[in-house]
């Protein structure tokens, strides 16, 4: 291979390289979001199923300007706290602020939680009944 052939080649790749990365790091924030929110409701699902085996509350609420969320037990007052991906973070305009479960894994309050991500909003709405939800995108 000549020097004129191995420096097309390497310009090729350079530029295959400058268009695929930033492709690859887009997908994988969303998929890292999409990630978050998914472990976010599996969170919120072993509370309630928590709150009924134990029969005792549990409740979750949001601190660090709404980038970390904290779960209590009331039975053992532990407390346990998670992230969200750097790109997600609780709105605190959302109309409900806290999740809490009653010892039978009814939900206190019920209403819709908003998280801004890099993608726009998402919204998770809490309906009555066993703390069910729906995702909305």
């Amino acid at each position: 291979m000549t020097f004129l052939e191995l420096l097309l080649v390497l310009t090729l790749l350079g530029v295959l390289t400058a268009i695929i990365v930033p492709v690859s790091s887009g997908w994988t924030t969303v998929q890292s979001e999409r990630d978050g929110l998914e472990a976010f409701k599996a969170t919120i699902q072993k509370m309630q199923a928590y709150s009924i085996a134990h029969q005792t509350t549990t409740w979750l609420s949001f601190t660090n300007d709404g980038k970390t969320y904290s779960v209590t037990y009331s039975d053992t007052n532990e407390k346990t706290k998670t992230n969200f991906p750097p790109t997600v973070k609780f709105d605190n305009t959302s109309t409900l602020r806290t999740i809490s479960f009653q010892e039978n894994g009814n939900m206190y309050k019920t209403g819709t939680m908003t998280f801004e991500t890099s993608s726009g909003s998402k919204k998770i709405r809490f309906q009555f009944q066993r703390g069910r939800m729906l995702l909305y995108e």
